[in-house]
């Protein structure tokens, strides 16, 4: 079924008994961490594509992070046969890629958040909108951890599963890992979340459905990374406070057991982190610690990534290359392919699956891509998953959320706050299912971290000043000493233009000097007030070579910030921001003219930087600057 015979037989018989269910079978799979969900979901596309017959247009693949749409993507491409062609989306990828088949000259959703799309979509389905679409309605829906599908995803997944009674349903997840009810701000709403969805499932479809667990761990192969999977069971059937608190003391002890790893300022540990030939995930309780340790392996020349959020979406930077071939008109496949020849290296997927993946969202008649249909997506923002997740790397730091589904080789976690023992402890029940979830991730080892010092660091929120960004603090409540940067900080609205040089040079110099993990400075422009509530403009410097400037959501945020510090008045502006990262170099499109007036074509597709980690607030020229940063 999967290439060979012998794959089908190392499946387990529990694995076997999901695979092999016909079609229109409604099936609910509880499969704890690393039971092998994600190889018993290949094996069961391949048998619903094979032996059912279903053609890959019928079966619908929805999953909750890009990471998993990503992995079942290249599991596929790798394994299968008839099932290469099933395509997954993330739920929130799948709800705008509908609307736009609602209506494809709809302009209103750049304004709504992803909640509200999700809404819109809720209504979508329900006015007939699937019978209507390129796909049509799906004879096969499979859904990928169901357990995160909390308020307005939930409602999106049970709309379309009543719009398609007559059709199979495979639905895993694990009430374990239900890690995103924090999405929900009511807490008495978000406990009544949890295990909501499953629940609905067996009341909807009482006669029909067909219940399967998954229990052999195929992911730890040590008893360290077992340690924590005895809970599992228990978390599942948690469902009150107390229980939470004692569960969440377990496995603070089992992790108070595991090794220590030692000081981030030790050269042992910085030499460990740096010569490992596995895989590292180094898991933090909040961003404002991910931004600490991110900043020290940065002091000692520790490549890492900070793990993006899951509703993130970069455009790949080959794509602009494919741009500055082809501006406009249709492409076929061999040209296609005899363009990305000349930069294959850069293309993360192989280039037959790029080509299919892009083909789904922009193709034309005769097997073509339309690339005036591929600007627009890439300029709102709606590539397919699985050409939008960053590639691995060996190191990575991240909060435990954006780790769902991920495994390392090795795990470093940051102690956690013992939980407060009184019953009304709101949070509780989620602290424990995140706890058992970051203890869950490591193939071989598991270390804890001594819990970083992170006082300092600060995130406003409740009010109308508020940013949803970090920024740190000195001695004195009103010190401003670091900012945060995140991926809308890069001005993406025109080619970056400067006295210094031109916008060919700079697209050239981000293309070839620009790599991820470098360092960025940026250096106010002038003393000009954008508006009275923003800060002027700023120039993002790399190596003293102006390669962009920062967006109006950085500056009234940085505005913000800085007025907080003095009581609502803005005395004085910072120089400089310094030892900022870059994430990476994205495709962005734009207006054409833009594109034009700065002599780089017609296309409107252009390079931009992307920006993250904590930046140093310098306030004046007399503050020691890194080299290479420049006066604008």
């Amino acid at each position: 079924m999967i290439k060979t015979d012998q794959a089908r037989t190392a499946l387990t018989p529990a694995q076997r008994s999901v695979v092999e269910l016909p079609w229109n079978a409604k099936v609910l799979v509880t499969a704890g961490a690393g039971t092998g969900k994600t190889t018993t979901l290949v094996h069961r596309l391949e048998y619903l594509t094979r032996e059912e017959e279903l053609e890959a247009a019928d079966v619908l693949v929805l999953s909750f992070s890009r990471t998993a749409v990503r992995e079942l993507r290249e599991r596929l491409d790798h394994s299968a046969t008839s099932a290469r062609r099933v395509r997954a989306q993330t739920f929130d990828s799948w709800a705008s890629s509908l609307l736009y088949e609602e209506d494809p000259q709809r302009t209103d959703l750049s304004v709504p958040g992803f909640d509200r799309r999700i809404e819109m979509a809720s209504r979508a389905i329900e006015s007939g909108v699937l019978e209507g679409s390129e796909r049509g309605t799906p004879l096969h829906v499979v859904v990928d951890e169901v357990q995160d599908l909390v308020g307005v995803r939930r409602e999106l997944v049970e709309t379309l599963l009543e719009q398609v009674a007559d059709a199979g349903f495979t639905v895993v997840g694990d009430v374990a890992q239900s890690i995103y009810g924090f999405q929900i701000k009511d807490p008495l709403e978000r406990a009544g979340e949890v295990g909501r969805f499953t629940d609905w499932v067996r009341t909807s479809f009482a006669d029909e459905v067909v219940e399967c667990s998954l229990d052999h761990n195929f992911r730890a192969r040590t008893a360290e990374a077992k340690a924590a999977l005895a809970t599992g069971p228990a978390l599942q059937r948690m469902r009150s406070d107390e229980q939470a608190v004692g569960l969440h003391r377990e496995l603070l002890g089992l992790l108070s057991a595991a090794p220590h790893f030692g000081s981030l300022d030790d050269d042992f540990a910085q030499d460990s982190l740096r010569d490992f030939d596995g895989t590292t995930g180094l898991l933090c309780q909040d961003n404002g610690q991910v931004l600490h340790v991110s900043r020290k392996l940065d002091e000692y020349g520790i490549a890492h990534r900070i793990r993006r959020s899951v509703r993130d979406r970069p455009s790949p930077a080959w794509l602009a290359a494919l741009f500055s071939v082809v501006a406009s008109g249709k492409v076929t496949e061999d040209r296609f392919h005899e363009i990305v020849a000349g930069f294959d290296s850069t293309v993360s997927p192989p280039p037959s699956w790029a080509w299919r993946s892009l083909r789904r969202v922009a193709g034309a008649a005769r097997n073509q891509l339309d690339l005036s249909m591929l600007r627009r997506i890439i300029a709102e923002k709606r590539l397919p998953d699985d050409l939008t997740a960053p590639p691995e790397h060996r190191l990575i730091i991240s909060t435990i959320h954006r780790v769902k589904g991920a495994e390392f080789d090795r795990v470093v976690i940051t102690e956690p706050d013992e939980l407060d023992s009184r019953p009304d402890h709101r949070d509780a029940q989620d602290a424990a299912r995140l706890l058992y979830v970051a203890m869950t991730r490591p193939r071989d080892d598991l270390y804890r971290l001594s819990r970083p010092t992170t006082w300092m660091y600060r995130k406003a929120a409740g009010s109308a000043s508020a940013t949803d960004r970090w920024y740190t603090t000195g001695r004195a409540k009103w010190m401003r000493t670091g900012v945060e940067l995140t991926e809308p900080d890069v001005a993406q609205d025109r080619p970056s233009d400067s006295p210094q040089a031109r916008a060919p040079e700079i697209q050239r110099y981000l293309r070839e000097r620009v790599r991820e993990g470098d360092q960025v400075s940026l250096r106010r422009l002038h003393d000009l007030p954008m508006s009275a509530e923003q800060t002027p403009e700023y120039g993002i410097y790399h190596d003293g070579f102006r390669i962009g400037e920062v967006s109006e959501r950085f500056r009234r945020d940085l505005w913000r910030i800085l007025r907080q510090a003095r009581g609502g008045r803005l005395i004085r502006l910072p120089t400089a921001v310094t030892g900022v990262r870059v994430d990476g170099v994205e495709t962005v499109a734009g207006p054409t003219a833009a594109a034009e007036q700065a002599g780089l074509g017609g296309s409107g597709v252009w390079l931009a930087p992307r920006l993250c980690g904590l930046g140093r607030i310098i306030w004046s020229d007399d503050e020691e600057l890194p080299e290479g940063s420049v006066n604008p």
